[in-house]
């Protein structure tokens, strides 16, 4: 082996080290951010933390909480780019038990709405946000198969699902894009099939933590 080809393989396992050590720390991170939602549910009363390691049904899979320190970001971008939601609508595509519509709801969204193919889930998600002084839908059923996109410009995933189903709910979107054109934006948590999204004509706006891919799509 050449001395070029020794240096590149040193750069690759440097780079795979450093991959390794990000993802230990993501992992650290994201269960420490547990705490802070474990104590919010004892002095509210309420059910969004917890792990439902068991729960993956028809390709969606089980229930994991949005790390809130991700919000602090996903805040920053809001209000930089979204007016802090003024103007838009919002849509958290399995919504799980809603922690993530908690967290919209305390910005100027006109529209702050969720999707949950889990029946125990959304009901979960509906007594947490039961005493909300903003109105907040929760719908129940498959994403793929959801009739009212085109309300929504604003999204938000936390790999709910399998990518037969992304792929096809983003056909959804797409379409309702056709109906009613404007700025899709698009917050992929934990984005293991992001290529979907590109494949579709999404382009990458920004990255932050946790593990979120911001996408924009306008045609």
């Amino acid at each position: 082996m050449d001395r070029s080809g020794e240096i590149n393989k040193n750069i690759c396992g440097t780079r795979d080290i450093v991959k390794r050590l990000f993802h230990l720390l993501y992992t650290l991170t994201y269960f420490g951010s547990l705490l802070p939602l474990k104590l919010y549910d004892l002095f509210h009363k309420t059910e969004y933390g917890g792990i439902d390691k068991n729960g993956d049904i028809d390709g969606h899979f089980a229930y994991f909480p949005s790390s809130v320190f991700s919000f602090v970001f996903l805040k920053g971008y809001i209000k930089r780019n979204l007016s802090g939601g003024q103007g838009h609508s919002v849509l958290d595509i399995g919504c799980g038990k809603g922690v993530v519509l908690l967290f919209f709801s305390t910005l100027c969204f006109d529209e702050v709405s969720g999707i949950e193919y889990d029946k125990k889930l959304r009901r979960m998600a509906r007594r947490n946000l039961r005493d909300n002084p903003k109105t907040i839908r929760i719908y129940h059923g498959d994403a793929a198969c959801f009739l009212r996109y085109e309300i929504f410009d604003t999204f938000y995933l936390y790999n709910p699902f399998d990518e037969t189903i992304l792929k096809r709910c983003v056909d959804r979107i797409l379409l309702s894009f056709k109906q009613r054109p404007r700025t899709l934006t698009v917050f992929y948590c934990n984005p293991v099939y992001a290529d979907v999204l590109r494949e579709k004509g999404f382009r990458e706006r920004g990255h932050f933590y946790y593990k979120t891919t911001v996408f924009v799509y306008d045609g």
